[in-house]
This record gives structure tokens, sequence and C-alpha cells, in this order.
């Protein structure tokens, strides 16, 4: 085998591992979630996240959510919505009235 193949084999092989460590540990992106509420409502008061994942089976698709409610209005004229967003994407995936 020569030097290249050998390199190249390594290669692959060590990242395999660790492209199975970024997809396991990956970090949620709240951030995303939220500016993906502020272009979807006008005038947002107070947003309301859960951290803690769920794996929900949304779609015949497994995927890791974050919960929460969003208001929107101030004074007698606030709204409340509860939301599922996907926790790496930020994409709003349901909105419900409460």
């Amino acid at each position: 085998m020569s030097k290249r193949r050998i390199f190249l084999l390594f290669t692959v092989i060590a990242s395999v591992p660790a492209l199975i460590w970024f997809f396991l540990y990956r970090t949620v992106d709240a951030q995303k979630v939220i500016d993906g509420l502020h272009l979807q409502f006008d005038d947002v008061s107070f947003i309301s996240l859960d951290y803690q994942t769920d794996e929900r089976n949304f779609l015949g698709m497994k995927s890791k959510v974050i919960n929460g409610v969003v208001h929107v209005g101030e004074g007698e004229d606030v709204s409340k919505y509860q939301f599922m967003a996907d926790a790496y994407t930020g994409e709003i995936m349901e909105i419900t009235n409460q």
C-alpha cells in the first residue's frame, strides 16, 4: 500500500468518530428559535423556553425539540402561544393558541 492510501484510510477512520461525537453532543441553538419567533410575530413581549429537549416523533421523524411560550402584545391585549421548535435548526414546528 502506498503512503497516500494509508493516510487516506487513517483520515477516514479518524473522522467517523469525530462526526458521530459532533452529532450526539451538539448544543441547542436557542437564538435561532428566538429569531424565528420574532420573524413570525410582530409585537413579541416575552418568550419562555424550556431548555430540556424532548425527543418527539413528529411527522414520522424523530427529532429533539424545545417547548416554550411566547406572549404577543402588551397590557390586556396579550395573546399567548405555545410552540414547539427543532432544538438544533431553530425551525418552528408547531404553534398553538393557549
